[in-house]
């Protein structure tokens, strides 16, 4: 009986495979050249899951922006931002199955944190990889909707979150939905 019982407690901790993780850091990916801005996309698809996917801001143009400076590579497809604050996640900090509350940014200042998709999919972000969230229209399926989001390192993470009114004008990708062009 109690070979019975371990068997079916290994099977029941099996069926609950770990999340892939991807650590790879947008810095070094390949696809993005310099004048461009790569974030993870948390997106859904049409049966109501969510998934995450790399893209690029590739849209961007050399403006004199801050006068009297030299030309610099500036966004011209802006939403309007509704609210911005920063959250600290204590080490070991882990939220449940929820969607983001509004399509938002978050950048993370110091540390580490992670977002995981309900299908199986874990990115890890560090200092300067951007994130956008739009999984609103997620819905409920085997105990998930929208993402799980945590502490990924040994201190707290220090995010910037910047929720927004409005989606760009032109989205070419539903898997980008920040706007800009799908990498993977």
């Amino acid at each position: 009986m109690k070979k019975i019982t371990l068997l079916l407690i290994v099977g029941i901790i099996s069926s609950y495979s770990h999340a892939e993780v991807r650590t790879d850091s947008i810095k070094n990916e390949k696809d993005i050249k310099n004048s461009e801005i790569g974030y993870w996309s948390l997106w859904t698809d049409e049966k109501g899951v969510s998934h995450q996917s790399l893209c690029k801001l590739d849209s961007l143009s050399l403006q004199n922006f801050s006068v009297p400076g030299a030309p610099e590579w500036v966004s011209n497809d802006d939403m309007k931002t509704s609210r911005y604050v920063f959250n600290i996640m204590p080490t070991g900090w882990k939220g449940d199955w929820h969607k983001s509350p509004k399509p938002q940014w978050v950048i993370p200042a110091e540390g580490k944190w992670y977002i995981e998709s309900m299908d199986n999919h874990r990115v890890e972000f560090g200092p300067g990889e951007l994130s956008f969230g739009y999984d609103s229209i997620s819905i409920l399926k085997d105990g998930k909707i929208g993402h799980l989001s945590g502490n990924a390192g040994d201190e707290p993470a220090k995010v910037l979150v910047v929720q927004v009114d409005s989606l760009p004008k032109t989205i070419s990708d539903k898997r980008c939905m920040a706007g800009g062009s799908f990498i993977k």
